[in-house]
């Protein structure tokens, strides 16, 4: 097995992993974690909002134009905080190319979920997107010789399951395709996780971050010149606006991290549901029927019923 392939395996088993049990529950710990996890809510619930705002411009905007604004609008408040921080250095790599590949993908993914922003409900886009990192284990096996246990299996196996709860394979239209596309997110989302865990053992994660969006950008650059829709001035500061917010937002979202672990606050993130729910009926006019619910409650079942396995 090839070097990439045994670094990927020895970080697939920590993408879900939990913070390790010795840790003492201290009052400053358990502070720590109340801080986390208030951050990681605004966080969740500011990038909720972005989403309806891409779902709305993607009516508007080919997907290609809003990602580039996303992420090359996103760069001027990152740095600024790098600077204001004095972590500039952070941004120091010796894998170009890995943050290429991981720039591409990440693009892929990002555009095939705004085109399922666009011909989905908000909410069920969102419920669809869940099941990335089961998608990653059920990856491990074939791609990587990861032995997969078969409590892993059955949360895999459970999931899909409320996928297609939440998709009706049955449906005819635009839900239809819409499903396609955000499952096709999740599944390139999932090679993606695996490309940024590999990264974050050499790298910081701001850095990471940094670097997708400026790669991203110039990846995406040439296709403005085939696809380019003029906005109106109000149409033109909206999409600035959501590239400065993206930027904000990904600190955000990242910096409760520095106060508790991934595994902890990963239940955190199913709020986005709830947002994508309240958002998309008070905005779109969408909503959720008993299915989407339904298998929207599957697939966090299932997400949850691994988090505890790697506990």
């Amino acid at each position: 097995m090839t070097e990439p392939a045994n670094t990927m395996r020895r970080t697939l088993g920590r993408i879900l992993a939990a913070p390790p049990a010795a840790v003492a529950h201290t009052p400053i710990a358990e502070q720590n974690l109340r801080k986390a996890v208030l951050i990681m809510t605004l966080g969740v619930a500011l990038f909720s909002v972005l989403n309806g705002v891409v779902k709305d411009q993607a009516t508007r905007f080919p997907v290609n134009q809003i990602v580039f604004f996303r992420n090359a609008l996103a760069l001027p408040p990152l740095i600024v905080i790098l600077l204001a921080t004095g972590s500039i250095h952070r941004l120091r790599t010796r894998h170009l190319r890995r943050h290429i590949t991981h720039a591409a993908t990440m693009t892929a993914s990002l555009m095939l979920a705004f085109i399922g922003f666009r011909l989905l409900p908000l909410a069920e886009a969102t419920a669809i997107s869940f099941i990335r990192p089961l998608i990653v284990i059920a990856l491990a096996a074939p791609l990587l010789g990861e032995r997969v246990t078969l409590r892993s299996w059955a949360a895999v196996s459970l999931g899909f399951a409320g996928v297609l709860i939440v998709a009706q394979p049955g449906a005819d239209g635009l839900l239809a395709v819409g499903a396609l596309y955000s499952l096709a997110a999740a599944f390139i989302g999932a090679l993606n996780m695996l490309q940024q865990r590999a990264l974050s053992l050499t790298d910081h994660t701001l850095g990471i971050v940094v670097w997708y969006m400026g790669l991203s950008s110039l990846l995406l650059l040439p296709t403005l010149f085939v696809s380019w829709v003029p906005p109106s001035g109000a149409e033109l500061a909206g999409l600035i606006g959501m590239g400065l917010a993206s930027g904000v937002c990904q600190y955000v979202i990242m910096r409760p991290l520095a106060y508790a672990g991934a595994a902890a606050l990963a239940p955190v993130q199913y709020t986005n549901l709830l947002w994508s729910i309240l958002i998309g009926y008070l905005w779109f006019a969408d909503v959720p029927g008993p299915a989407v619910l339904l298998g929207s409650a599957v697939v966090v079942a299932a997400t949850m019923l691994v988090l505890r396995g790697e506990r």
